[in-house]
């Protein structure tokens, strides 16, 4: 049979209707429902049931090929050796074959006249059932009588339904039964594609066409319907959840992969219907499966968080390739490239999340068996029917069905379900808990806003020395950028600007340590503020007992420069690990230092230089500096120096449009005091 089938059947992860596929092997002689022992050359004789009929089984003559002349009563079929439609071809002697078949059935009048005594006077009709994707067409006397779906001019396979055909008995001589079968060249035919033909009263053939579709219904349809139903309810949940927390794509991925899963299960049960030919069905099944894996992979990429980025891309890139090559020459190479996606694609996905369940997403390690059942079911299923057949184990490892009243669904719908119940629960876990934890962030953030408005002075206290202007841009709602611009008695000003390490809460904290210390400083010398808030940062994160347990002995540090401005423009500056300041657009080179928090014994050098009336002092943090761009390129301090001389509003909304990724913190003073050296302009101005 045909070898891409083969593989499709074996190794797709995403077979949901697995029986479909494998009633498509209408070769393998698993599939033959043999009936009871023949009574009479023509048929078993009458069925127990509803109503009588009569299954004609044999004798059948067959033969390979196509002439329409063998469809006409009088044709001589003598030499056409005989079968019986109970037991495969190749079990009586007859060869593999592709294409067409013919089938024919003499009925002697004697004979018809004893089934019109069971049809109590009814006109007699045919009921005529193919294997799978046979395709028949019935004459009678040389008369064509009906046909199924895909038998026309140019034949097409389609999933072939019970079909009745009325059964006129010839006015002189024999009935002739003559059907002409067809299958696709890419299906070899060894079972035969004729599997059963009923004779009895035209309504009970017509009631039994009706329970062998509805029959049909149970074993191919409504399990599989049923499921694609809950995968696009799972998906309308990832919707909603996506639009809940837009932040967390894997919601949208699971919506995308449920769809894809509810398309391929439609696109099944629209072949079980005959709704779609097979050549149709197969490429529509052969893209959605692929763009299954890929969304799948995107899907657990997200959900496990992991990095292997490139890898994940060049699977999905493979797997979506691979579906083109099928439309070149190359068939070999696409039913290994087929093969070799779809095992790199299962084992990819149990490995992401097995790596992501190893290292504590206990989410991940909860999907990692319904992922491997749902990816391997229905390939141990084919794996382990073909085995039984081949006597390779015994007949009860042979896969099972099972029932729910009449509905029947094998092991691949079981995997299934479970596997959807396991990712519903597993999603809306994962969906509470982050919420509880951005609940808990939010009220975190919020506590620390308040904290923050006594780190951050929402007035700057200018006056007619010095006209200030500030600019504070968290980058994540709250950050530990702080600064302070404290007026002392002889009007010169105290400018402390600082970053502590860490974001949120813990920040926040320990900024308002500094700031609550700096406020209670007696000495406003530079130097000795900062070794005085050096031995209180020290001093609160080595004290347990705070206020907030996870902030306990956590690690800190904080960046700090500390300056005095005097109104005749003198300036004392201290810096302890910060960037240094700029006056007018010209870095001030000061001494480094360790930053607050490191050591308890160190001792911070000041410098002292003055300034002119009209010159610009800028304080700012490493959130300019560290700004970068989509390219991975930072702001620098080449840029930095370059808008230093603007507006402290200026240089922040620049490194925020460049590329944010830290607190940004710019502090300006201007000297505009009267008893301040004039500056060089205004000296050559005035003159």
């Amino acid at each position: 049979m045909n070898i891409f089938w083969r593989v499709v059947a074996i190794l797709h992860p995403r077979r949901i209707f697995c029986r479909l596929a494998m009633v498509c092997l209408c070769a393998l002689p698993l599939y033959a429902q043999p009936s009871s022992p023949a009574a009479n050359v023509l048929g078993t004789g009458p069925i127990a049931g509803i109503r009588a009929a009569t299954i004609l089984d044999g004798q059948w003559h067959f033969h390979t090929g196509d002439d329409l002349q063998w469809g006409e009563s009088g044709f001589n079929d003598s030499d056409w050796p005989t079968v019986s439609l109970s037991q495969s071809l190749v079990e009586q002697g007859v060869d593999t074959y592709n294409g067409y078949a013919w089938y024919r059935l003499k009925i002697e009048p004697q004979q018809l006249a004893q089934f019109s005594g069971f049809a109590s006077g009814q006109p007699l009709s045919l009921l005529v059932s193919s294997y799978s994707i046979g395709q028949l067409d019935v004459f009678v006397n040389g008369v064509e009588a009906g046909h199924t779906r895909g038998m026309t001019e140019s034949p097409s396979e389609y999933q072939s339904p019970p079909f009745v055909v009325p059964l006129n008995p010839s006015a002189s001589g024999p009935t002739v039964i003559a059907i002409r079968t067809w299958a696709g060249p890419g299906t070899t035919v060894s079972r035969g594609l004729l599997h059963r033909v009923e004779l009895g009263a035209a309504n009970d053939m017509a009631e039994r066409q009706a329970m062998a579709i509805g029959r049909q219904w149970n074993e191919y349809v409504i399990s599989n319907l049923v499921l694609a139903f809950l995968f696009i309810c799972v998906a309308g949940l990832g919707g909603f959840l996506y639009l809940a927390q837009r932040h967390h794509p894997e919601y949208l991925w699971l919506a995308l992969l449920c769809l894809s899963v509810a398309a391929g299960g439609a696109a099944d049960s629209a072949f079980g219907l005959a709704i779609m030919p097979l050549l149709t069905y197969r490429i529509f099944t052969m893209f959605t499966s692929r763009i299954f894996m890929a969304v799948t992979l995107e899907f657990v990429l997200h959900f496990t968080g992991t990095k292997s980025r490139r890898v994940v891309r060049g699977v999905q890139i493979g797997v979506l390739l691979v579906p083109f090559v099928f439309f070149t020459p190359l068939l070999l190479a696409y039913q290994i490239l087929s093969v070799i996606s779809e095992v790199v694609f299962c084992g990819l996905v149990i490995v992401l999340l097995f790596r992501a369940w190893r290292t504590g997403k206990s989410e991940a390690g909860v999907m990692l068996l319904p992922f491997f059942l749902a990816a391997t079911a229905d390939s141990a299923n084919i794996v382990l029917d073909f085995a039984a057949r081949r006597h390779w184990l015994p007949d009860q490892f042979a896969s099972h069905r099972f029932y729910f009243g009449p509905i029947e669904f094998g092991i691949g719908t079981l995997a299934y379900t479970i596997f959807l119940g396991s990712l519903i629960a597993v999603i809306l876990y994962r969906f509470v808990r982050i919420s509880q934890e951005e609940q808990r962030s939010a009220a975190e953030i919020s506590a620390a806003r308040s904290v923050q408005a006594l780190l951050i002075p929402t007035q700057l206290p200018s006056n007619r020395n010095f006209m200030l202007e500030s600019a504070y841009l968290p980058v994540n709602g709250v950050g530990g950028d702080f600064f302070q611009v404290l007026p002392l008695k002889d009007d010169s000003l105290l400018i402390v600007v600082g970053d502590v390490s860490g974001k949120g809460l813990q920040a926040a904290m320990n900024s308002s340590t500094l700031v609550g210390a700096l406020r209670n400083e007696l000495s406003h010398d530079p130097a000795t503020v900062l070794n005085h808030l050096n031995h209180v940062l020290i001093g609160a994160v080595a004290s347990p007992g705070t206020a907030v347990k996870e902030l306990d002995c956590a690690p800190c540090f904080a960046t700090c420069l500390c300056a005095r401005i005097y109104p005749d423009g003198t300036a004392t500056i201290a810096n302890a690990g910060h960037l240094n300041p700029y006056r007018d657009g010209r870095e001030i080179a000061l001494a480094g230092s360790l930053p607050l928090g490191v050591i308890a014994d160190v001792e911070y050098e000041q410098a002292t230089f003055h300034l002119n009336r009209g010159d610009r002092l800028v304080f700012l943090s490493d959130g300019v500096v560290e700004a970068t761009n989509g390219e991975g390129e930072l702001f620098g301090f080449e840029r930095t120096q370059q808008v230093s001389n603007e507006s402290a509003r200026y240089i922040a909304q620049t490194a925020q449009r460049f590329g944010q990724t830290d607190d940004i913190t710019v502090v300006s003073l201007y000297l505009s005091s009267r008893t301040a050296q004039p500056s060089n302009e205004e000296l050559a101005y005035s003159k």
